[in-house]
């Protein structure tokens, strides 16, 4: 699984215009041991005007410059407060080996670092407080995995050719048959009846005669 994780994850990137290094591509990277769950990525052609918000949003990609991206897609669980608070070395991504090691793929040049997630709480308290936590590990972004995906999917063409790629051939295939919808769908009409403001009229221009309704009790 973590295997398909990253290729999904490299492949997110590269379909949003980053050129992506593996720990194994790089001599100096294997060298000294890097680990296998992390990615460094550049934009092609960055934006040069703000920067991303912490919690990245895939839009939001061209003004990521560059990063250090890590995988930690633990698909059984949410990242709540306690998940976080039980596990410090979520922060590893922002530690001083690997920004060391960023330092050496960059050649000195600035970069950010990113954590890749499951998923964030739905609620909105303890959401914003997983968020809290994950900036005080001095994480540069977080981006969840839902996202990602749903991304790839809005990018993947449904009639396209992506043979070299079996993950990308994948979503194509299950989007042409349209195995995969939308979760939120709008409508331009209610989906209920609405509700009369007024009691329905009724035709009362002729009384029914008392002797028609006998032998109905």
């Amino acid at each position: 699984m973590s295997d398909l994780n990253m290729q999904l994850v490299r492949e997110f990137f590269e379909l949003n215009l980053f050129h992506v290094l593996t720990h194994w591509q790089h001599e100096d990277l294997a060298s000294r041991g890097a680990d296998p769950s992390l990615l460094f990525v550049e934009h092609v052609r960055p934006e040069g005007v703000g920067k991303p918000e912490f919690y990245l949003r895939p839009e939001e990609l061209p003004l990521l410059h560059r990063a250090v991206v890590e995988v930690r897609a633990w698909h059984a669980d949410r990242f709540y407060p306690s998940l976080i608070q039980s596990n410090p070395g979520l922060g590893s991504v922002a530690g001083d080996e690997t920004l060391a090691l960023g330092e050496t793929v960059f050649g000195g040049a600035d970069f950010s670092t990113v954590l890749v997630v499951s998923e964030l709480p739905v609620s909105r308290e303890p959401r914003e407080r997983s968020l809290d936590l994950l900036a005080g590990l001095g994480i540069g972004h977080v981006l969840e995995f839902s996202a990602m995906l749903a991304d790839m999917l809005e990018r993947v063409n449904a009639h396209g050719n992506y043979a070299p790629s079996q993950t990308l051939q994948t979503l194509r295939l299950l989007k042409r048959y349209q195995l995969i919808r939308r979760q939120q769908l709008e409508f331009s009409f209610a989906a209920d009846a609405p509700v009369p403001s007024t009691p329905p009229p009724v035709d009362a221009a002729g009384e029914v005669p008392d002797d028609a309704l006998e032998g109905e009790d």
